[in-house]
């Protein structure tokens, strides 16, 4: 029986199968907040604040309007690149979800007539995409347009990484994998186009007002736990995202475990002599 337990641990061993990627970003043109790690861009006009915290890096978007006039935001004209792959910020997709209820009665009349009555409702939300956004005067809206989808982190050789040790949430200390990068090697750059524009009293045209801000990755960490578990990722700074890769092996090797452990239990019943009456 000692043997069953022994396989039993190496079956919780063997079904960890994920690895964690955590990515710092750098901007070479945005002031960062050192306690934060969002980026800002400001100007007599507007604040624009980035935070990528979160799985495959949600691109938060804060923008503050300065103005005494309303400021509007052109997402269809606005758009993340991603090395030189242009993503809109304006989705595409239509989604209602809701329930239809109905009832229904007929009757007969005298002349043999027939005739029946239906009636129904239907309650659900729709997610439109909005193709622009209409901020007042002294006042923000905050919005996460996009996720990022590129495994960037898969051409990082293992042997490019230090080990470091890092402190987890009980205190403990663990070792994990950093990869240091600069500008000019990095493995992914960001740039974040933005349309805005305002609406002039006198013509009643359009003024636009176009930025681009630039970031790209300056730290890989690789992980054999959560990010959750680390002391440095309680912070949830702007700057600091984080991928998932699973491997499907995890799960046959605790498959083949667990019918390893129930052979020897098999086997171990056989074995032990019975008890006479």
């Amino acid at each position: 029986m000692n043997r069953l337990f022994y396989l039993f641990g190496l079956t919780l061993l063997f079904s960890s199968c994920s690895t964690y990627y955590i990515s710092k970003l750098n901007s070479p043109d945005l002031n960062k907040n050192e306690e934060t790690g969002v980026f800002v861009f400001e100007n007599d006009s507007m604040r624009v604040a980035y935070n990528f915290f979160g799985e495959n890096a949600p691109v938060t978007i804060d923008v503050y309007n300065k103005l005494d006039e309303p400021l509007y935001i052109d997402w269809q004209r606005s758009a993340l690149i991603v090395d030189d792959q242009a993503t809109s910020y304006m989705g595409d997709n239509f989604v209602i979800n809701g329930h239809s209820s109905s009832f229904g009665s007929s009757y007969r009349s005298l002349d043999d007539w027939r005739t029946s009555l239906s009636e129904g409702t239907f309650n659900g939300t729709a997610t439109i995409p909005r193709g622009l956004t209409f901020v007042p005067p002294k006042s923000k809206i905050t919005q996460t347009k996009l996720k990022l989808a590129n495994l960037f982190y898969e051409d990082i050789a293992d042997s490019s990484y230090r080990s470091v040790d890092l402190a987890t949430n009980d205190g403990a200390m663990r070792k994990i994998k950093v990869r240091n990068y600069t500008k000019e090697n990095t493995p992914l750059t960001l740039r974040s186009y933005l349309t805005m524009y305002v609406l002039d009293d006198l013509t009643n045209k359009t003024k636009s007002m176009v930025f681009e801000q630039h970031f790209y990755v300056n730290q890989v960490s690789k992980l054999g736990v959560s990010p959750a578990n680390l002391l440095s990722y309680k912070n949830k700074r702007g700057d600091t995202f984080f991928n998932k890769k699973t491997r499907g092996r995890g799960a046959l090797i605790t498959a083949a475990v667990a019918i390893s452990a129930l052979g020897y239990a098999v086997e171990e019943s056989r074995q032990t002599p019975r008890s006479s009456d």
